[in-house]
């Protein structure tokens, strides 16, 4: 089954320059004889050098040394020395790359520093005990091994992939930072539940309350949803707060995730995606910690449902204020799906916050082609104001695909916390655009197997030269950064801004 996930991605900054990089997941191979022997592809890493250009840098950093089989991966800095760390999931062990502040990575935790054995698909760094140092969320699929594969056969008794409810669910996997380069396994501390097809997980406030949250979403197994606590365990609430199922009260098969104020609320909603005759499903956050499903209200329900929906953003890509949603399409299943195993890639325009209509066709002309689609995410790869995708299909090249409609005028913000994860994980980030709030979330995970550009890009008005965000830090510290000059980027640190009265 490992082989029909596909790969994913990290758009990060990883030397510093201010210019979005490029990580990538190597996979691996699976011989053919009995038993099965399985081993890693090394990960690649591509340095930008502006002009949408990139160079290979793989050998040079030291990420291209083979480990074990691996699907997705994720950055944060673990370490809190202001350079962006790699952990890459894998079916095996999930390593962590320290990167070292010169261009070049080394492992940093061997396997008893960070016992992350199994079968690991996506990650999220994030800070659950507000010591200052981001701890690490895995979410694992099975506990598969090549000693229990069972066969599979579709059409005429050809071999295929095997469902999801072939096997039993797993546990995800919770590791906390002991601050020395060490991880401890709080799984069970954490109280993290069972019966779980993790396939990616995302961490941010949910529920506002300063506090880091996850999600995860299940492939055919309910989604769950962690709430962050000053004290642990953690409180897994996903059927109570609405976003556990699909509409019609089943499990979906789920896969990509992503989180937004699709609606203008100023609550953060939440988008995912499902298997073949399955709507995707949008839960709108209503706020007291509670969702529910907006599907069928904003046009979404149907437009899915003859395709497998992957890698996904819930983004605002023409710069009006409202997130779109694109989503990359494929089927795992070769003989016996209803739809075809290469699909057509999806853009669904956000009309104002009611619903959304589907562009797909006024998106260029690789959203006319079909595609294996898997992993996905968005950055602004050119420093223009737009965010750019880069998709990670199978059995195809790598594709990244230049943002034509950029808006017209815009500010881009990079977070730095000095009090608590300095990645400011669920931090929310606010400013003015049109007459309305526009609010956005750093949030560490998201798309499939995949994490997204942490610089956030507000739209402003276009007669203005200079403009002002708020920022509410994780634990609910808030400060105004004022006289921000517009088509530029911004490290905000914190404490560098006007405290809001009334805050912690």
């Amino acid at each position: 089954m490992i082989e029909s996930f596909g790969g994913g991605t990290a758009v990060l900054d990883f030397d510093r320059d201010a210019d979005a990089d490029l990580f990538f997941t190597g996979g691996g191979t699976i011989s053919v004889e009995s038993p099965l022997k399985i081993a890693g592809v090394s990960s690649a890493l591509f340095r930008n050098q502006g002009k949408l250009q990139f160079a290979d840098v793989s050998k040079v950093s030291g990420v291209s040394i083979p480990a074990d089989y691996s699907q997705g991966c994720a950055f944060g800095d673990f370490n809190t020395d202001g350079f962006p760390d790699v952990v890459v999931c894998a079916f095996g062990r999930s390593r962590l790359y320290s990167n070292l502040g010169d261009g070049t990575f080394a492992e940093a935790a061997d396997e008893n520093q960070l016992p992350a054995w199994g079968w690991g698909t996506a990650a999220a760094f994030a800070d659950i005990d507000q010591d200052g140092f981001p701890d690490l969320f895995v979410a694992c699929y099975t506990d598969w091994t090549p000693e229990t594969d069972i066969h599979c056969f579709g059409r005429n008794q050809e071999r295929d992939l095997c469902g999801p409810t072939s096997y039993a669910g797993t546990t995800c996997q919770l590791f906390h930072n002991n601050a020395d380069g060490s991880f401890e396994d709080w799984s069970r501390y954490a109280a993290l539940k069972g019966n779980v097809h993790g396939l990616g997980v995302v961490a941010t406030d949910l529920n506002g309350d300063g506090l880091v949250d996850f999600y995860v979403s299940s492939d055919a197994l309910p989604n769950q949803l962690y709430l962050g606590s000053d004290t642990l365990p953690l409180v897994e609430c996903g059927e109570s707060a609405g976003v556990a199922l699909g509409e019609w009260g089943h499990s979906d098969a789920s896969m990509g995730i992503d989180v937004a104020d699709f609606d203008g609320n100023s609550l953060p909603d939440l988008f995912v995606t499902n298997f073949e005759n399955e709507d995707n499903a949008l839960y709108r956050n209503i706020g007291g910690g509670l969702w529910m499903h907006a599907t069928v209200a904003t046009g979404l329900s149907g437009v899915s449902r003859m395709n497998v929906g992957f890698g996904t953003s819930m983004v605002d890509f023409d710069g009006d204020g409202w997130a779109d949603i694109f989503v990359v399409n494929g089927n795992p299943i070769y003989t016996t799906a209803i739809s075809p195993f290469a699909q057509q890639p999806q853009l669904f325009r956000n009309i104002a916050g009611q619903r959304f209509e589907d562009v797909s066709q006024r998106g260029g002309a690789w959203f006319s082609e079909k595609h294996s689609g898997r992993g996905s995410t968005v950055g602004d790869l050119d420093d223009d104001g737009g965010l750019d995708l880069i998709t990670v299909p199978m059995n195809e090249p790598i594709q990244i695909l230049r943002n034509c409609r950029t808006p017209e005028n815009y500010v881009t913000v990079q977070l730095r916390a000095r009090q608590g994860d300095p990645d400011a994980v669920g931090a929310c980030v606010v400013t003015t655009f049109s007459g309305r709030n526009l609010t956005q979330w750093i949030v560490h995970g998201s798309g499939f197997f995949s994490q997204r550009d942490e610089r956030l890009i507000f739209p402003v008005d276009r007669d203005i030269s200079v403009t002002a965000v708020s920022v509410s830090w994780p634990g609910r510290s808030k400060e105004v950064f004022r006289g921000l000059a517009t088509r530029q980027m911004h490290f905000l640190v914190e404490g560098r801004g006007t405290h809001v009265d009334g805050s912690p």
